[in-house]
């Protein structure tokens, strides 16, 4: 089985807040919960049928999404909910930091969850460690932009900014990265 990358495994977790904004719109917020919670689920388990394998990072944040939308239905405000964006983000602003600023070999075990055949020089994994140090900060500043967007911005808005906005932004920076990259090595010929 081909592991999909980090990127593809958060869309699932993307899907249910669009899908969550909608149908507000259409029923409101209790419905709107209801729905988001019943994609997520639904999701969860047409990529366990798809990878005969229950994926641990969908499972969490389905888990999540159970759990503060559960939190947000009893309590009548969606506030939990519009939160777990924040809080899955806050959980990898801590594990990149881990990568970021200690020992460089840690990047290893997340580089061989993804390409099993993995192995990378002390100067490679130093290259590595400035190059999350920079997507920590990126990763931290979008993180209290989602938190921000939850508590004070409409729903519309914290929608995008926890959704559309995190690709857009991390686009942004590998293409920056790829750009750089290629002017240095035009310079070093």
């Amino acid at each position: 089985m081909k592991r999909r990358s980090i990127w593809l495994q958060m869309l699932p977790g993307i899907i249910p807040l669009f899908i969550y904004v909608v149908a507000d719109e259409v029923w409101g917020t209790r419905t709107g919960l209801i729905v988001a919670v019943v994609v997520g689920i639904a999701e969860m388990f047409f990529y366990l049928v798809k990878d005969k394998k229950l994926d641990k990072f969908i499972f969490f944040d389905t888990l999540l999404l159970i759990v503060l939308g559960g939190i947000s239905m009893l309590l009548d405000n969606d506030i939990f909910f519009k939160l777990k964006p924040a809080l899955i983000g806050f959980i990898g602003v801590i594990l990149i930091g881990i990568m970021a600023f200690f020992k460089p070999q840690l990047i290893i075990p997340m580089m061989h969850r993804y390409m099993k055949d993995f192995q990378a020089g002390e100067e490679q994994l130093k290259l590595m460690q400035k190059q999350m140090k920079v997507i920590f900060y990126i990763f931290t500043a979008y993180t209290l932009l989602v938190l921000y967007s939850a508590l004070f911005m409409s729903k519309e808005a914290w929608a995008f900014i926890s959704g559309g906005l995190f690709y857009i932004i991390f686009g942004i920076y590998f293409v920056f990265e790829i750009v750089k990259n290629r002017i240095k090595r035009r310079k070093i010929r």
